[in-house]
């Protein structure tokens, strides 16, 4: 059986049984939704690389305790969620982009693909300089499309929590970009 017609549940439980194969599958489904999901949250692909490979680690060192109470994708974005906070709160890292400190930009010509490139640019340097888990609600909900349900479990929170934490990072975000008037 290849890995391409394997399930992931019996990839998860094979893996469980110390098949280095089966886990190294899932490592190849599960990469670069991963990485990408740190790159956000880092803001740096150093970094990303470094906690993704740690986080992969930890999973595979956990296996054994992996109940199945979720996706093993939804696992492991737990265990990438704990590693980045720890990694954040480890280093000592604030935010260094202030969101009130980010100029507006008038966006004359909505058509003119330079200005909607740097109105993208813009927001995500507001996303960066968002509290931690603001980010994470609002990176787990518009670039992984997870509902509040997934995010949930991922920031280890309830649901209203995480609505919470991502309807406080889109107001945040809609006052900065848009001026306290809109």
């Amino acid at each position: 059986m290849t890995s391409q017609t394997t399930h992931e549940g019996e990839l998860v439980k094979r893996a469980r049984k110390g098949d280095a194969k089966a886990f190294e599958d899932l490592v190849r489904m599960h990469q670069r939704a991963l990485y990408r999901y740190l790159c956000w949250l880092s803001g740096d692909t150093e970094d990303a690389m470094e906690l993704t490979q740690s986080s992969f680690v930890k999973a595979y060192l956990s296996m054994g305790r992996f109940r199945g109470e979720s996706s093993f994708k939804t696992y492991l974005f737990r265990i990438a969620s704990n590693t980045w906070k720890n990694c954040v709160r480890d280093r000592g890292r604030r935010q260094n982009v202030n969101i009130e400190d980010v100029p507006v930009l008038s966006g004359n010509n909505p058509h003119d693909e330079v200005a909607r490139e740097q109105e993208q640019e813009r927001f995500w340097k507001l996303v960066e300089g968002l509290p931690a888990r603001q980010k994470e609600a609002l990176v787990l909900r518009l670039k992984e499309g997870y509902p509040f349900e997934k995010v949930a479990e991922v920031m280890g929170c309830s649901t209203g929590a995480a609505k919470a934490s991502y309807h406080h990072a889109v107001g945040k975000l809609k006052s900065s970009f848009y001026g306290e008037d809109q």
